[in-house]
């Protein structure tokens, strides 16, 4: 793969982590969290499956890029949700111990 075909690889991953940023909210309002996170997680793995088969070839470029926008995008997707579901839950179980600092409200030691 040349440096170009590379680099727009590359830029094709990052979308996808952008879109899956982006479709979390309403991906976890609609299925749930929880199954939206694993369903994420268990798509992940089978996106590697193509480095795996890939040979020299403009079409081997295609679905490289493919599975790298779709592992990004559940990764970005899971993670969001993650952090979301942890903020949430340290907010409700430490609220006497968070103090705003700058506006941004952090947990006290």
């Amino acid at each position: 793969m040349g440096a170009t075909a590379f680099g727009v690889v590359l830029g094709i991953g990052a979308l996808g982590a952008a879109a899956g940023a982006l479709a979390a909210p309403s991906l976890a309002a609609r299925y749930g969290p929880g199954p939206m996170m694993l369903a994420a997680l268990a798509i992940t793995p089978l996106t590697q499956i193509p480095l795996l088969l890939a040979s020299p070839g403009l079409g081997w470029q295609f679905a490289i890029g493919g599975a790298l926008f779709l592992q990004l995008a559940c990764a970005a997707a899971a993670g969001t949700t993650q952090r979301t579901i942890s903020w949430g839950t340290s907010v409700l179980s430490h609220h006497s111990s968070l103090g705003p600092v700058k506006g941004v409200r952090v947990a006290l030691c």
